[in-house]
């Protein structure tokens, strides 16, 4: 029930993870709403809807501790549209500031013309007595989203803690192989309250699910005992009552998305958008791996749905995810064995079931190992140890991307232990244009990543080694990410030769107040002021501009296919080693990244990149599938602060990297393109 046109306009001043906490609730509510009895005999009849209901309350009852006070259900006759917007209204009179409140919807779903302009059609909720009657009274037609979206936002204005759940059709699609569909066609009458103006959450809080994508259908389908239910509903429910302490709503939500597509004859691919980190049973936030759900089992291998596009690789090991397991080298594991574009196999080792997420554990490149020397300033004194650590740590294969190499000269990349002095903050050196500082016996070691001409690669890489294993391990992590920020910069399809029907063009937002009310003339939200608008410009032409620091880069999307929809990502990797998703944000669902065919998408005032000083880059990927964005991205370099050298960076970047700047849209799967800039 949420499209496009819903999710809040945000401008990213600066790209980072957002580390949400959850919030412990003050007060409990649910609001339930089932309709399986339909006054218009018309409808299809559905069995599901209220088992779904009860079997939701029982499970808020048993797991969340819901008292039968918390509750407001409505079944059937008692969902009326009036009844609902009644439901409603008393929800929000209940609710305190940090209550947690949970809705779920189960019931048909359908489509009604857009009359206020602000989406190309109103997804709806079709009410108890909807379309029985052409009498001019809401109770004769079905629950706008725009309605919806207003109640939702007076409940965002006193909470974060809202979970919305809405199992019904978005579309008059009918599955395959399934004769119960909560799908209807849609109202063709112009609704009487679609003209209205409707408030819109300034702020979409919460998590919020959809149980097929807009063009699918939810089904129903019927367990042994015969009783019927909505199969997401199922689903989803059995996995909140199976949480463990240090799941998300993400984990519940991927576990759920496999077990439904999972099912033969079944087109319906669940949705969530929120905030994906909050964990499901409270507590303080614990920092959670990227997860993949198993869809499907074999007796000789296991299917994920992430391939390449993902940076799945063959050869990488997934452990089977149980955060809370006291021993995890014991859980089930998967090693990769062919990938695929969108998804990927692998051969198990121990039992898996449908639903299972895994985390990757070891992950194999494929490219040539990068060459790295090991130095340091006093080799045979105090940095003796130090050195013969890292270097059994190369030996355990510890740093797969990367090999050592004994000659200095022929390094991509060079380590330095260092002991040096600050005064004033700055490593004191013995001449002014030294490229390294000058060691003093007496302080903590340090390594450093230096470029093959020993200058600094990023000022945050320089790593304090005062704890070895820490120090090693801060090592790893780091390597680790240069590596990773290699294979999104290299990622590029090699099959066919045909461009992908959809082009993408960006504009620089550079601050200027004294640009009011002329033309190409911006007020940006969040007191971001005035700025000009300099563009289009194509990807490429991008690599040819030199931007400004605070300058805000922006973009827009055209698909020029005829027919055909695709999935379009914006990555950004920062001057900190930091690789972010532009558009969409992880929070959003997967189905708005995609762009409809003819569709012009324009992303200014709803997402950007303010741009730091240094080297900037903008990963783009064009898709028919949709990916999950969450397994490309990473957290920046462990910082000391500083900024890096850009002179330096750049030599590295054509060194390790290759050539900038290049596009390369070659296949009618997927394709991507590429563009470095400088940012002064």
């Amino acid at each position: 029930m949420i499209s496009r046109f819903k999710i809040n306009l945000l401008l990213i001043t600066f790209i980072c993870h957002f580390i949400p906490t959850t919030v412990i609730a003050a007060s409990k509510h649910a609001l339930l709403i089932g309709i399986q009895d339909y006054s218009n005999t018309s409808f299809n009849s559905l069995k599901g809807p209220v088992n779904d209901i009860k079997l939701t309350a029982d499970m808020l009852r048993k797991r969340f501790g819901f008292s039968q006070k918390n509750f407001i259900i409505l079944l059937n006759n008692k969902a009326t549209h009036t009844g609902i917007e009644k439901a409603f209204k008393t929800l929000i009179k209940r609710v305190n500031s940090n209550d947690f409140v949970y809705i779920h919807y189960s019931g048909h779903g359908s489509q009604t013309a857009d009359l206020n302009g602000d989406e190309k059609k109103d997804q709806t909720w079709v009410s108890y007595g909807a379309r029985s009657s052409n009498k001019a009274h809401k109770n004769n037609y079905d629950v706008l989203d725009d309605e919806i979206n207003a109640w939702l936002a007076q409940l965002y204005d006193k909470t974060e803690q809202v979970v919305f759940v809405s199992d019904s059709c978005h579309s008059a699609t009918v599955s395959r192989g399934f004769d119960l569909t909560r799908a209807i066609d849609d109202d063709d009458r112009s609704h009487i309250l679609g003209k209205l103006t409707y408030t819109r959450p300034a702020i979409e809080r919460g998590i919020r699910v959809g149980a097929a994508r807009d063009h699918e259908s939810a089904v129903d389908f019927p367990r042994k005992n015969g009783q019927y239910y909505g199969m997401f509903t199922w689903h989803w429910v059995k996995n909140l009552q199976q949480a463990q302490a240090g799941d998300t709503w993400n984990h519940i939500y991927k576990r759920t998305y496999a077990q439904v597509t999972a099912k033969r004859g079944v087109v319906q691919q669940p949705q969530m958008a929120g905030k994906r980190s909050q964990q499901v049973l409270g507590g303080g936030f614990t920092p959670q791996p990227p997860t993949i759900p198993v869809t499907r089992i074999n007796n000789n291998w296991i299917k994920i749905p992430a391939g390449s596009l993902s940076s799945v690789t063959i050869g990488s090991v997934y452990r089977l995810y149980k955060p809370q397991h006291p021993n995890p080298q014991r859980l089930p594991r998967l090693t990769i064995t062919q990938v695929k574009p969108f998804a990927s196999y692998g051969k198990p080792k121990g039992t898996f079931q449908t639903g299972d997420l895994v985390t990757e554990e070891n992950h194999a490149y494929h490219f040539t190992p990068i060459k790295v020397s090991l130095e340091a300033d006093f080799p045979n004194g105090k940095d003796k140890s130090f050195l013969q650590a890292i270097k059994t740590a190369f030996d355990m294969k510890r740093f797969p991307a990367y090999r050592l190499t004994n000659n200095p000269s022929n390094a991509e990349l060079r380590l330095h232990l260092l002991r040096p002095k600050r005064k004033n903050g700055s490593p004191i050196r013995r001449a002014k244009n030294d490229l390294l500082p000058k060691s003093f016996s007496n302080q903590a070691a340090e390594l450093w990543v230096l470029t093959s001409e020993q200058r600094l690669l990023y000022e945050n890489l320089q790593m304090r080694f005062a704890n070895l294993t820490k120090g090693i391990d801060l090592l790893q992590d780091n390597l680790n990410k240069l590596a990773r920020i290699r294979e999104l910069k290299t990622l590029q399809s090699h099959r066919g030769s045909r461009k992908l029907p959809v082009t993408l063009q960006s504009y620089i937002l550079r601050p200027d107040n004294s640009c009011r009310s002329k033309r190409n003339c911006l007020k940006l939200p969040n007191g971001l002021g005035w700025h000009r608008k300099k563009g289009p410009y194509a990807l490429s032409e991008i690599e040819t501009r030199t931007l400004n620091k605070d300058d805000i880069l922006t973009f827009s999307l055209h698909n020029r296919s005829r027919r055909r929809a695709y999935y379009c990502y914006i990555f950004n990797i920062s001057p900190n080693g930091a690789i972010s998703s532009i558009f969409p944000e992880p929070e959003d669902m997967m189905e708005y990244a995609r762009v409809n065919a003819r569709e012009r998408l324009d992303l200014i005032g709803e997402t950007g990149l303010m741009v730091e000083k240094g080297q900037e880059t903008v990963k783009f990927i064009i898709s028919r599938y949709p990916i999950d964005v969450s397994l490309l991205e990473q957290e920046a370099f462990e910082q000391r602060g500083g900024n890096f050298n850009l002179s330096e960076l750049l030599l590295f970047a054509h060194t390790v990297y290759g050539n900038r700047g290049r596009v390369s849209l070659r296949n009618d799967e997927w394709a991507t393109g590429l563009a470095t800039f400088d940012v002064r």
